[in-house]
């Protein structure tokens, strides 16, 4: 076709088809979708996932406390420090976290020999001599490292923890320092969210401290300073040894089963290292109690009958089914390094997102007619080649949105009107340029060709200059700005491929087949 290459042509017909298979879905209502399109098809053909703003859903702003996260890290800290202290020969005091400082009080001995050990523990550490008191705390930039890594962690933790829970495309950001802004499309009530997301699910296994018990305490004798009494949770109060057998990180996976009485439990399964200790602490403690804490609870503390090589096990309690399953799923998706604390809550109602699709659709109509007017009404039957063009635009934008799972919201249906009115920016400049080389008197043929190919570079510019300031905007943009800058980096990138090559092939067929002796633009 008068030179145009074969290889072009069928790649812009298979690439149109594919855009308006793919683009079905979104034009599609939910009930529609959900009772015609079969199970298997959905899970490859689907439509773009609607936003908190379209959809309606739930808002949650989350904070994890500093001195929270410092605590936590100090408490761990504190065992290290003990066996410091211990290897210099010194009696001291049990250790006291008191506002971000760990306090201990040495009765014997010099501390000063084993400040330099204390502090080669971890980097970040600002350690302190006054008289008999030992301080250690850790230094401004290193809660602030500490922060941005537990923040960075939280987020997927966030993450999988949500997505299990069955939702579609939650938006997880970070804001601030300390701040996690969660929204969950289609979520009316966030109650069960809430419970799951306010659980630590921090889960270790000590074994049982049997050189005291609880009723020794209760008759004055003090707790071993290697040991905890923990009175909490479902199991009776139990002093456990302060050092962790195996710890939640090494946990492979968990998964809701039964006990030998038919009962639900959580079935647990090691990693090797993890499988490996936990052998090692059944095989050499036969006939103690080995505590499974979850969040400073115990919820299980069985006796030890006979050695677990196999790295897993059962933990029982009085759990329905739903509770087991959330255990489980907090357990698969890890422990949050500090507990998460919501600070703002805000429910967008359905009916509000419905308005916001229809005033968005509107507005896309609008925009779409305004320009499909202006196009004919300016350039004639080349203003409709354009027009055509723009509407595979539009399929191809909906395409890729839907392939890549993106979530439309309301700043992503104003970047499509955005789209709309630019993607014809480049037939006016093509146009343009004909308009000037039918002024030299060139046969149809040059003047088409030529006016895409002096235009090439300028359209190419103009809309490369749009796609940094949307990668500029994604990057650096937050939450609706980002949900813009995709849809319009997208489109820019789309327009370029219609506007060009669509528009050009159009016109030659109407070319090959009229065959007109000269072109009135």
């Amino acid at each position: 076709m008068f030179g145009y290459p074969k290889w072009r042509a069928w790649t812009i017909i298979v690439v149109a088809i594919i855009a308006i298979f793919f683009s079905i879905p979104n034009f599609m209502s939910a009930d529609t979708y959900k009772t015609s399109v079969p199970k298997s098809m959905q899970s490859w053909w689907q439509p773009m996932p609607l936003g908190l703003d379209l959809k309606g859903g739930s808002s949650l702003l989350l904070e994890i406390q500093a001195q929270d996260l410092v605590a936590e890290r100090l408490n761990s800290l504190s065992d290290s420090v003990r066996s410091v202290l211990r290897e210099a020969r010194m009696t001291f005091t049990r250790p006291v976290i008191e506002k971000g400082v760990l306090v201990i009080k040495i009765k014997k001995g010099d501390p000063s020999s084993a400040i330099s050990q204390i502090k080669k523990l971890e980097s970040g550490l600002d350690v302190s001599l006054d008289g008999d008191t030992l301080s250690i705390a850790y230094t401004d930039e290193a809660v602030q490292m500490m922060l941005s890594d537990a923040i960075a962690q939280a987020i997927e933790i966030v993450r999988r923890r949500v997505d299990e829970n069955g939702t579609t495309e939650p938006s997880i950001q970070k804001q601030g320092d300390s701040r996690i802004q969660l929204q969950i499309p289609g979520v009316q009530d966030p109650k069960a969210i809430k419970e799951r997301l306010g659980k630590t699910a921090k889960l270790t296994f000590h074994l049982e401290d049997d050189t005291v018990s609880f009723a020794d305490t209760r008759r004055g004798k003090k707790v071993p300073m290697d040991s905890v009494l923990i009175d909490k949770g479902d199991a009776a109060p139990i002093i456990i040894k302060r050092a962790v057998i195996v710890g939640g990180e090494q946990l492979e996976k968990a998964n809701v089963t039964e006990d030998s009485n038919g009962s639900v439990a959580v079935g647990f399964k090691f990693k090797s290292l993890g499988a490996k200790n936990f052998s090692k602490a059944t095989r050499e403690n036969v006939g103690r109690r080995l505590a499974i804490v979850l969040d400073n609870e115990v919820i299980s503390a069985p006796v030890i009958n006979s050695h677990i090589p196999g790295g897993s096990g059962i933990i029982t309690g009085r759990f329905t089914f739903e509770q087991a399953g959330n255990l489980a799923l907090m357990l698969n998706s890890g422990a949050l390094p500090a507990p998460l604390t919501v600070v703002e809550e805000r429910i967008v109602g359905a009916g509000l997102g419905s308005d916001s699709i229809r005033a968005g659709a509107f507005a896309c109509i609008i925009g779409g007619i305004a320009v499909f007017v202006f196009m004919l009404a300016v350039y004639g039957r080349f203003g409709l080649f354009a027009n055509i063009a723009l509407c595979i635009n539009i399929f191809l934008l909906f395409a890729v949105l839907s392939l890549l799972g993106a979530t439309l919201t309301l700043p992503g249906l104003a970047g499509i009107v955005l789209t709309i009115g630019m993607a014809v920016d480049a037939n006016v400049l093509i146009f343009a340029r004909m308009k000037e080389e039918a002024q030299l008197g060139r046969s149809p043929l040059q003047i088409i060709n030529a006016g895409f190919d002096n235009s090439f570079t300028a359209i190419v510019d103009s809309q490369i200059t749009t796609l940094i300031a949307a990668i500029v905007l994604f990057f650096f943009g937050t939450g609706p700005i980002r949900g813009f800058s995709v849809t319009l980096g997208l489109g820019v990138l789309t327009s370029l491929f219609t506007a060009v090559l669509v528009t050009k092939f159009l016109i030659l067929i109407w070319y090959h087949f009229k065959k007109p002796t000269t072109l009135k633009i």
